[in-house]
């Protein structure tokens, strides 16, 4: 599978950086793409995801939206 090329003036993050950006843990961010929540733009040279920082932001606002749902509020 072909590298999609990256945007030189783009910040991208691998996970770690991503979890970081949205204060969350790493297997959160891991999660995120298992639910299609965030979505990889491709992956470094050693084959770790990369995302940008505004599909993180979208992702965090998204889930965080999600979690205050009244059905997904305890009583």
């Amino acid at each position: 599978m072909a590298r999609p090329e990256l945007d030189p003036d783009e910040v991208y993050l691998t996970t770690a950086g991503a979890a970081e950006l949205a204060g969350v843990q790493p297997a959160t961010i891991r999660k995120w793409v298992e639910r299609e929540h965030l979505a990889p733009i491709g992956r470094d040279r050693r084959g770790h995801m990369l995302f940008t920082q505004v599909a993180v932001a979208e992702a965090e606002a998204k889930t965080r939206e999600l979690a205050r749902r009244p059905e997904n509020l305890a009583a």
